[in-house]
């Protein structure tokens, strides 16, 4: 597995991530990665049609997927936190358009699995610039030490473990343009939220108990990121097949599916394979 040029997070940094949760304009991409890998998404997403708004584990079927979640700085960031063997969980395209309601209520990653270990980030890489005005990602500093939170989960997906989901029609009143799919709500005591704005091309990584989420996008340009999650290998225990990422340690002694190769098929039968999958496709309202 390639590497990149060493290590990338200072010493300042590592305390950083321990003690607010989240680390923020990292640079990964080049500007010709940038407009390379934006032309990619807006290619993808004119292919499934329509308005999409989030697009869920891309990496699997795309080539140039895998390659944007799988590059050798973010790895390398990621290697200096999590160790050097890495599996890749999830991954989502985030396609804000300008003028969109659409948002990404508060929540926590760490809900869905259990997990608590800031070993198991996530990331957002920005392909387009991040701003106020267009609903970049917003984090609460600190409220990793809050541990994890009750959520209302989106009908369409299973209930947490002690949680009940509303009935569908109260979920999607409340939360029609909301696309993190699990929400929360930010404790009154817990400090204001944090805005991470970003040029294209940079990374934030944070915490799986971090509170994050995002607003609207009231500019007129869309914004465009992948947000993915990574672990060790030993803190997962999900039930889907996660990507090897990095490291050469032993995949027999876990019991989930490994993938480590990328996909190798055509944009079209990507295309294709991906609209016949069972990932989940959000489309804005018209």
């Amino acid at each position: 597995m390639v590497k990149g040029d060493g290590p990338i997070l200072t010493k300042q940094q590592f305390a950083e991530y321990e003690e607010l949760g989240f680390l923020h304009s990292i640079p990964i991409l080049s500007q010709d990665e940038i407009s390379y890998y934006r032309a990619q998404v807006e290619k993808t997403c004119q292919a499934i049609g329509g308005r999409v708004t989030r697009l869920n584990a891309l990496h699997l079927f795309f080539p140039w997927a895998w390659e944007l979640s799988t590059h050798p700085r973010l790895l390398d960031c990621l290697e200096q936190l999590l160790g050097p063997n890495i599996v890749l969980k999830s991954t989502r395209v985030i396609y804000k358009y300008g003028k969109s309601a659409s948002y990404v209520g508060w929540h926590q990653d760490g809900i869905t699995e259990r997990l608590e270990d800031g070993r198991a980030p996530a990331v957002w890489l920005g392909l387009t610039a991040a701003t106020l005005e267009n609903g970049c990602l917003r984090v609460v500093p600190r409220s990793h030490r809050l541990g994890l939170m009750p959520h209302d989960s989106s009908p369409d997906l299973e209930p947490l473990p002690g949680s009940t989901s509303a009935p569908v029609e109260s979920w999607f009143q409340a939360h029609g343009d909301e696309l993190s799919e699990r929400i929360t709500s930010v404790p009154t005591d817990s400090a204001s939220g944090f805005d991470i704005v970003m040029p294209p091309g940079q990374m934030s990584i944070h915490h799986p108990v971090i509170l994050h989420g995002s607003n609207p996008n009231l500019s007129n340009e869309c914004r465009i990121g992948l947000s993915a999650s990574f672990s060790a290998p030993e803190l997962y225990h999900g039930r889907r097949a996660v990507a090897w990422v990095r490291g050469d340690g032993r995949r027999d002694y876990h019991r989930f599916e490994v993938i480590d190769k990328p996909p190798m098929a055509t944009f079209e039968e990507a295309v294709d394979a991906y609209c016949a999958s069972d990932r989940p496709i959000l489309f804005a309202a018209v």
